[in-house]
């Protein structure tokens, strides 16, 4: 009797609609779909991830320059938030301001009151953004900030920069930190960016309320309470999130501070 009379398998044929196996080799039938259907993924998975990539917000010409160190001189201030002041008649207004925040995300951890309002020459890793600049220091006091000669700085026109109220404005947005917007993270903002600008915000680095104009043009205003001091944390729950709020827009030297408290902003 033959093994087919008997219900047995022949090995050496095959069946072209029998079950893939991992171990066996691939029928026919598997091998023409997959040599068609491959191609034609491949084309279609390029194709949704340029439409993807087309629809995500250009993020910016940020840069952080970790390959050079950069020194600064000027005058240093802790109010509302760490930042030095440099005489630089090429700027706006005729200076131009550094905002100082530490390695990582512990920037409340500097203890710089015995030097706030002196002159001071400061160096780390420099981080900007069309314009606007921001100096990384190591958390600890050490060579990276020392005393500097007071003509030098002109401390005299950098201690009490003009300060111009420019009115009340209704801005709608998203609040973010400014370190990682300048340049150190990409994306910087948005619903991605929720989790690490809110542990950044919580660990000192200034809140900066970033808003577009009608014609689409970018604004960013460093945020504060409504006095001018320092961010309440309060704000923590709204950090990434489309928000709305009505404040003061007031220029401190070259700066532009948005002046509310954290319930005048509420989620839109």
């Amino acid at each position: 009797m033959t093994n087919a009379s008997k219900g047995v398998i022949d090995p050496q044929k095959k069946d072209p609609n029998e079950m893939f196996v991992g171990w066996a080799s691939a029928p026919a039938v598997d091998r023409r779909f997959l040599l068609g259907a491959l191609p034609a993924g491949l084309a279609a998975s390029a194709g949704a991830s340029w439409l993807i990539a087309n629809e995500l917000d250009d993020p910016g010409a940020g840069a952080w320059l970790t390959n050079a160190t950069h020194q600064v001189t000027g005058v240093l201030t802790n109010h509302p938030y760490p930042m030095i002041r440099l005489a630089d008649a090429r700027a706006p207004f005729g200076m131009r301001t550094i905002l100082v925040v530490a390695q990582g995300k512990c920037t409340s951890g500097l203890r710089l009151g015995d030097v706030a309002g002196k002159a001071v020459s400061a160096s780390g890793v420099l981080i900007q953004r069309e314009g606007r600049q921001m100096l990384e220091v190591p958390l600890f006091l050490g060579d990276w900030l020392k005393l500097a000669d007071e003509e030098a700085a002109e401390p005299d026109a950098l201690t009490n920069p003009q300060t111009e109220p420019l009115g009340k404005a209704t801005l709608s947005g998203t609040i973010m930190d400014s370190k990682c917007f300048f340049g150190v993270m990409k994306p910087s903002l948005g619903k991605t960016h929720k989790a690490c600008a809110s542990l950044c915000i919580r660990g000192g680095i200034p809140p900066s309320f970033w808003a577009r104009t009608r014609d689409g043009r970018e604004s960013v205003l460093l945020m504060t309470d409504a006095q001018g001091g320092p961010m309440s944390m309060d704000i923590l729950p709204l950090v990434a999130d489309p928000v709305t709020a009505q404040g003061e827009i007031v220029r401190v030297g070259d700066i532009l501070e948005f002046r509310a408290d954290p319930n005048d902003y509420r989620r839109i």
